[in-house]
């Protein structure tokens, strides 16, 4: 104190030299200098045959900073919460990803799920597999999530509790034993089909109305790429990106995509500064390699020859006055030709499943489908992107045919006992 006034400072060393000095106090080795003047102790260690490891150090203050630094780093593994951990595991993660919009997923699902949750104030160590389930079933429970809500939100524990395994901060991650009852998941309904696809009779005027728009302006080649993605059933973000490279021999390489870039403006607060081009594609399936119909590669020789005139060859393949268009560019004319056509509007990536539903339709090979559109597993494909793209009165024809014209009679013909009439069909014969 001087003049009456409290010097920090002076507090936290006074403190600190305390706390120092508790710690060399309870530690329940010898601290000697040997004959050669260095200094000795043991700490524990569960690796080693006695559970003890020797240290050594130059002088005595050397050796103590070494004692005091293992305690402090034992007392905080023992002390350690999914709090405490989260901004340790994310600044982790953020290193091994280039995927920004992840990046601020998972800050959001922080937010979300766990920030208000007591289970982030809870040791580590305490945390048992008992516990661990009863929280994810009632958090599931809670905010009625779907399947894939849940694998959203449980990345950040999942991922959390490995990390500190790995950091020996616990011994074993109990949260990957968590088996989840399917059925506590909330079921979504899945949507009909006329909103999910463009249907039979809509796509070629679709198509039609591109090749108008492109005639007006042949030096912007956004409706050409609205065309292709019906020929190619690739992601929006997937034909923005293509560049000239990668049409070779009749095959189209898939291996980038547009990407949304967002920069933290403050802490767990994201903002997109800008749409980039990746250079990866959205699943873990990778890169692929697609055959190409002859439309398809009618359409991609055009937009050769059109950057070609303007003197714009060797990058993207899609431009619009020399720069690469947009997933947004690619959505704006999609909704300005069904506005036109007075159909309704389906967003670009109901153009990928379009797609895929006609090569379901055309009786492709599932497996072979997955591989073309890039999907990790062929459930995805049944269960997101097999759509009927029929008219309901096209699907009543359609049943009738399968149904109604079957020429061999199935009704066992059967007697009414009170009036002996014998009853087969529609037919009523008497007795």
């Amino acid at each position: 104190m001087l003049n009456g006034i409290i010097d920090i400072d002076d507090v936290r060393t006074q403190l600190e030299m305390k706390n120092r000095q508790e710690i060399l106090k309870s530690h329940e080795y010898k601290i000697w200098q040997g004959n050669n003047g260095l200094w000795y102790t043991y700490l524990l260690d569960a690796t080693k045959k006695n559970n003890r490891r020797l240290i050594k150090r130059k002088t005595e203050e050397e050796l103590n900073t070494v004692i005091v630094e293992y305690y402090r780093k034992a007392r905080k593994k023992q002390d350690m919460t999914l709090e405490s951990l989260y901004p340790v595991w994310f600044n982790y993660y953020k290193v091994h990803t280039t995927k920004t919009a992840s990046v601020k997923r998972y800050s959001t699902e922080w937010t979300r799920y766990y920030i208000s949750d007591p289970i982030i104030k809870k040791p580590l160590k305490s945390l048992t597999k008992l516990m661990l389930d009863e929280w994810v079933h009632n958090t599931i429970q809670r905010h009625q999530m779907t399947k894939k809500q849940y694998y959203t939100m449980s990345f950040i524990i999942r991922h959390c509790m490995h990390y500190a395994e790995e950091q020996n901060y616990i011994q074993e991650n109990v949260f990957a034993k968590i088996k989840v009852n399917s059925k506590m998941f909330r079921k979504v309904q899945k949507k009909p089909d006329y909103t999910q696809v463009y249907l039979a009779d809509e796509q070629p005027l679709i198509i039609d109305e591109a090749w108008k728009d492109y005639n007006k302006n042949p030096e912007n080649t956004t409706p050409l790429a609205v065309i292709l993605m019906f020929y190619l059933a690739v992601r929006p973000g997937e034909i923005v990106a293509l560049q000239e490279s990668d049409f070779l021999n009749g095959l189209l390489s898939i291996q980038r995509m547009e990407s949304g870039e967002f920069k933290e403006v403050e802490p767990g607060k994201y903002t997109r500064v800008s749409r980039g081009v990746a250079e990866h594609t959205k699943t873990d399936a990778g890169d692929r390699k697609i055959p190409l119909i002859k439309k398809a590669i009618d359409i991609i020789t055009l937009a050769l020859k059109v950057n070609a005139a303007h003197g714009n060859s060797g990058g993207y393949l899609f431009l619009n006055n020399g720069e690469r268009i947009k997933e947004s560019g690619v959505s704006w004319r999609l909704e300005k030709y069904c506005n036109h056509l007075n159909i309704p509007y389906r967003s670009p990536h109901k153009i990928r499943k379009t797609a895929i539903s006609s090569m379901i339709d055309g009786g492709m090979n599932i497996n072979t489908i997955r591989k073309f559109v890039g999907h990790e597993d062929e459930r995805t494909t049944y269960s997101n992107y097999c759509y009927d793209r029929r008219t309901s009165e096209q699907v009543l024809n359609q049943l009738e045919n399968a149904l109604g014209n079957d020429p061999t009679v199935n009704i066992l013909p059967f007697v009414n006992q009170d009036k002996k009439q014998v009853i087969t069909g529609n037919q009523v014969q008497a007795g």
